[in-house]
C-alpha cells in the first residue's frame, strides 16, 4: 500500500490528502500504461489483465484525483490536464519502486521462477528456443519464457516499463534509455526451391530480377531487413514481387512448393535451409549489412537476472560472432 506522504520523499506531493480511496503502485503502473497507450484494450494486454480490471482501477484513481484523468476523443482515451501533470512524478515514483526491487533481490538461476519476454523475429524465434531451452533445462529449469512478435514502434516503450525483458535483432531506431551489445553480423541470401532454374545462372542479375519473387513485408518488423527491402524494390519490376507475408516461415514454405525466390538475412536461411530442403544463390545486388544485438534498457541494467539472461545469450548467439573474429 502506498501512503500519501510516501511521495513526498522524492519533492512530489500529488497525492490529496484523503484516505477514503487507497492507491497502490499497482494502480500508479495502470495510470503509467494508459497515458502510454492511450486505449484501455491495449493497456489490459500489456498489463496482461482484462479491461474491466483496468476499468475498475481507473475508476478509483477518478474518485481519488477528483478529475476524469482521461476522456474518450474517437477511438482515443486522451489525457486530461491532470493526467499530463500526473505523468512525470508517477513516472519517477514507479523508477524508483523498480530500483528498489533490483537492489533487494538476487537472481539465482538454478531456483528462479521468473519469467522472461523477448522480442525476436519469427525464425530468429525457432533458431534461438532450443539450445536456450536446452541451457535453461540444465541450469534454470524453473525460468519461463516467453517469445513476443508486436509492432516495432511498441518496442522502444515496452523495453522501458520492463513488459519486455530484451529484444534480439537489428533495430537501429532505438534510441533512449536502450543499451546494446553486438552479437553477429551477417550479409542477405537469396532461397529457392532444389532445381530452381536460377540455380545453373548464378550471378546473372537480368535473370535473378526477372523471377518471381516473395517479399516479407518489414514495416512491422522494424528491423535492418526494411533497408533490403528498399533495396529489392527499387531494382525487381513490381509485377514480379508476387507475394508479401509478414513473416520469414510462411515466405520460406512458398519458395519449397514454387518457382519464387526469397531473399532474407543469412542467419536465418543457415536455419530455414536444411529444415525445408532448400538451395541458396548469392543475390547479385549490393545489400546492407546486418548487424545483429541484443537490445535492454538503462532501467534494468543491473537487474540481476536481465544481466545473466544477457550472458546467456551472449554465449548462444555471440558464438557465431567470436568464431568470426578468429577467422
Amino acid at each position: 500500500m502506498v501512503r500519501p506522504d510516501a511521495y513526498t520523499r522524492y519533492g512530489m506531493n500529488i497525492i490529496p490528502d484523503r484516505h477514503e480511496v487507497d492507491v497502490s503502485l499497482q494502480h500508479l503502473k495502470v495510470l503509467e500504461t494508459v497515458l502510454r497507450e492511450r486505449s484501455l484494450t491495449r493497456a489490459a494486454h500489456a498489463l496482461d489483465t482484462t479491461q474491466p480490471n483496468v476499468s475498475k482501477v481507473l475508476a478509483k484513481l477518478r474518485l481519488y484525483f477528483r478529475d476524469p484523468l482521461f476522456v474518450r476523443v474517437g477511438s482515443a482515451m486522451e489525457p486530461t490536464a491532470k493526467a499530463i501533470e500526473l505523468a512525470e512524478p508517477v513516472r519517477q515514483i514507479l523508477d524508483a519502486s523498480r530500483a528498489l526491487w533490483v537492489e533487494t533481490t538476487g537472481f539465482v538461476p538454478a531456483h528462479s521462477r521468473r519469467s522472461f519476454r523477448f522480442f525476436i523475429s519469427d525464425v530468429g524465434a525457432a533458431r534461438l528456443a532450443p539450445p536456450l531451452m536446452a541451457r535453461l533445462q540444465q541450469d534454470a529449469p524453473g525460468v519461463r519464457l516467453e517469445l513476443v512478435q508486436l509492432d516495432a514502434r511498441q518496442l522502444q516503450p515496452r523495453l522501458e516499463s520492463g513488459e519486455v525483458d530484451l529484444a534480439v535483432g537489428a533495430f537501429p531506431d532505438l534510441d533512449r534509455g536502450i543499451r546494446r551489445r553486438k552479437l553477429f553480423t551477417e550479409r542477405h541470401v537469396a532461397v529457392v526451391r532444389p532445381g530452381h532454374p536460377l540455380l545453373e545462372r548464378a550471378g546473372d542479375a537480368d535473370a535473378f530480377l526477372a523471377a518471381r519473387h516473395v517479399m516479407v513485408a518489414a514495416s512491422g518488423l522494424g528491423h535492418a531487413h526494411r533497408e533490403a527491402v528498399r533495396v529489392l524494390e527499387a531494382a525487381i519490376p513490381p509485377e514480379n514481387v508476387v507475394l508479401r507475408v509478414p513473416g520469414f516461415v510462411a515466405a520460406a514454405m512458398v519458395v519449397r512448393h514454387t518457382d519464387a525466390v526469397l531473399t532474407l538475412p543469412g542467419n536465418l536461411a543457415s536455419f530455414i535451409v536444411p529444415e525445408l530442403g532448400l538451395a541458396t544463390i548469392e543475390p547479385p545486388l549490393e545489400l546492407p549489412v546486418i548487424e545483429i544485438a541484443q537490445y535492454w534498457h538503462e532501467r534494468f541494467h543491473r537487474d540481476g537476472g536481465n544481466r545473466w539472461m544477457r550472458s546467456v545469450l551472449l554465449e548462444i548467439l555471440g558464438r557465431r560472432l567470436r568464431e568470426r573474429s578468429r577467422a
